[in-house]
């Protein structure tokens, strides 16, 4: 049976919903730049593009919210389950 390349590898992740759209088309840039400088990509390149694709999301998501915000976010829950508190009650 014939491996299948790293742009097919990547094409099953995003059909499979293992990444979204935005990540494959990034993912998908960065391999077809590194195939048109060398002339080939790797497995390994697709994991190592993977892996730093999903490090930025995660230090995106927390990184992307200052304290203040955080203590928006929470005030406004306290006060949506206060409302529910009083509102079935």
């Amino acid at each position: 049976m014939q491996q299948d390349s790293p742009l097919r590898l990547l094409v099953k992740s995003y059909s499979n919903g293992l990444i979204d759209r935005h990540q494959y088309l990034e993912i998908r840039t960065q391999l077809l730049k590194k195939l048109s400088a060398q002339g080939e990509v790797t497995q390994e390149d697709l994991k190592n593009f993977l892996n730093i694709n999903q490090d930025m999301v995660k230090e995106s998501f927390w990184g992307g919210y200052s304290i203040s915000d955080w203590i928006i976010i929470i005030l406004g829950l306290m006060a949506a389950a206060t409302l529910a508190l009083f509102l079935y009650n």
